[in-house]
């Protein structure tokens, strides 16, 4: 089977099972590569704090390279502009966020309006919006994570009355009526204006840093850079079945090359052995193997030479070049 084998013919086949098996094996490769594409990993860069302006603008989005970056900002809080945000989670305990909206006390944009940002003062498990409380008055600075915008959620799908669904900031520009950038800061520090921000030397916010008053009963809001480590097992899945589909290639090439020569070796067993005289294909009882007649090379060859195309003297059974018949019946004769 060997000698077969190196044959042009079975060469060439395997060459180009070879390539479907590289192509395969690259689109298993890819697969693997895609399974943990949508994963997102925490960012170290993000808990240095930054200026707000240095990390998102106004009236842009709030992109995933920006969201959850520490940032600080300065301005007023506006008096009686506190809403609850309903459906959050701290630490385990489901609440409301106590959203405010925060004057940025700096120049005008190029379209002449000044922005605003929401910011989380505090958590809280009170459902009455008149105990929210006042906001804190002075000027000061926030430091705090941006979070990304959020969709609106409708009046009818919020379960607290006078509570909002989602932070969205759509929504909240149309009841403060101010422009909004397209980010919610959860504050963890609020530092009124002239006293030492509550950053280390790292850049980081002070473990114990503190929010300014009057915060009554809210707590702190506890926010952490979103991540996700899963994996898309349907990739993975997908990935095995090309590496199948690799070894498949090979192993059908070599399934046909074994088929090919085991079909030289015992023809009887893929054939059909008609009457004598019926066929061209003839049975040899002194060596147990199989001939057959060349029409167009009048000539006998055995079949389980592999070059039928070469005539070597010993694969030769007999020649006819004049055309009559062969010069001795050998065996019983059959054919195909």
């Amino acid at each position: 089977m060997l000698k077969l084998a190196f044959t042009p013919r079975w060469l060439g086949a395997l060459l180009f099972a070879l390539a479907l098996a590289t192509g395969f094996m690259l689109l298993s490769k890819w697969q693997l590569g895609t399974a943990d594409s949508g994963q997102i990993h925490a960012n170290p860069a993000k808990e240095a704090v930054q200026p707000l302006h240095d990390v998102a603008h106004p009236s842009e989005p709030v992109l995933e390279s920006q969201a959850d970056s520490m940032v600080q900002v300065k301005g007023h809080y506006v008096e009686k502009t506190s809403r609850l945000i309903e459906g959050r989670v701290n630490d385990g305990t489901k609440g409301y966020w106590v959203v405010s909206q925060f004057a940025i006390d700096a120049e005008p944009q190029e379209s002449g309006e000044q922005y605003s940002v929401p910011v989380a003062r505090g958590f809280t498990t009170d459902s009455d919006p008149g105990k929210v409380g006042t906001e804190p008055t002075g000027e000061m600075t926030v430091v705090g994570r941006l979070v990304a915008n959020e969709a609106p959620v409708t009046s009818q799908d919020t379960k607290t009355a006078g509570a909002l669904g989602s932070a969205a900031t759509a929504q909240l520009a149309n009841l403060w009526d101010t422009p909004l950038y397209a980010g919610t800061l959860t504050a963890e520090a609020e530092t009124p204006v002239g006293q030492p921000a509550q950053v280390d030397s790292d850049g980081h916010v002070k473990s114990d840093a503190q929010l300014a008053d009057p915060h009554g009963s809210l707590t702190k809001i506890h926010s952490e850079q979103v991540v996700d480590h899963s994996v898309n097992w349907l990739n993975i899945f997908y990935a095995i079945e090309w590496v199948v589909f690799a070894v498949f290639a090979i192993y059908l090439w070599w399934r046909m090359l074994a088929d090919s020569h085991e079909r030289m070796i015992h023809p009887e067993k893929y054939y059909e052995i008609l009457p004598a005289g019926e066929g061209n294909m003839f049975y040899e009882e002194s060596t147990g193997r199989y001939f057959y007649y060349d029409a167009e090379a009048r000539e006998y060859y055995y079949f389980d030479e592999p070059e039928t195309g070469e005539k070597d003297g010993a694969d030769v059974v007999a020649e006819n070049s004049s055309g009559s018949t062969h010069d001795k019946q050998r065996g019983d004769h059959g054919g195909r």
